[in-house]
Parts: C-alpha cells; structure tokens; sequence
C-alpha cells in the first residue's frame, strides 16, 4: 500500500521540479529579450522526464543547471541530474542576433504554470483521498 503511494508522491515531485526548471529557463529567456546575441534555450520536458524517472535508484532527485560559465557556483550534489538544453529553433532572428521570441516565451510560460499548478492540484486532492479513507 504505501508503495503506491511513494510511487504516486515520487512521480509528481520529480515532474514539479522540473515544471520549476523549466519556468526558471523560460524567465531567463523573457529576462533576455534585449540582451545581444542571447541565444533562446529551453528542454525537451518529456526526454528530461524520462531521464528522471529511469534513475529509480538514485535518491536525490536534485535538479542542477549545466555550468555554461567558470563564474558559475558549483553543485553541491556532484550526483544531481543536469538538464540537456535545447535551442529554441525559430526564424525572428533580430539585428543583434537575439533569437527570443516573446509570444513563444509567455505561451510556453502560462502553459508551464498551468501545468504545474495542475499538479499540484492533483497531489492536494490525493492527500484529501488518503485523509478521507483514514478517517473512515
């Protein structure tokens, strides 16, 4: 029995983490908009989730940007995952070499919210389950 339930709180913890990557990676694109030559970046939510879910063993589920620059603080977990950053491939390309398409970055940016919150809801209404069956 509580293994079911491990595995179903387990499940949406490893997804809410990277739902909060995600938004993190998605400010740092809108936050970048007007920054010259800054590249759009994003992840494949369902590659990384996968990657997540097939280290079964691993008890830290940690999620760690990949150190782009030696100014980066290092992780304190060397066994954390690191996210494969995709660029976003898109055909506004600005002057400047800016390559951030607004109109992507707030629809990717609401849907991951949404998705999130979702999630959350989910996990609320499972503990309101589990509290009324305990409580008979």
């Amino acid at each position: 029995m509580f293994d079911k339930i491990n595995q179903i709180f387990d499940f949406n913890q490893k997804a809410l983490s990277l739902y909060s990557k995600r938004q993190e990676i998605l400010s740092a694109n809108i936050a970048n908009s007007d920054t010259p030559g800054y590249k759009s970046i994003d992840i494949n939510f369902k590659d990384e989730l996968r990657k997540m879910l097939d280290k079964k063993n691993t008890k830290d589920t940690s999620i760690f940007l990949k150190k782009t620059s030696p100014y980066h603080l290092d992780a304190k977990n060397k066994n954390a995952f690191l996210l494969k950053m995709v660029p976003v491939i898109t055909h506004q390309i600005k002057e400047d070499g800016n390559t951030v398409n607004m109109d992507r970055e707030r629809i990717e940016f609401i849907n991951n919210s949404l998705k999130y919150q979702s999630s959350l809801a989910f996990i609320k209404n499972e503990i309101k389950n589990m509290m009324h069956v305990l409580k008979g």
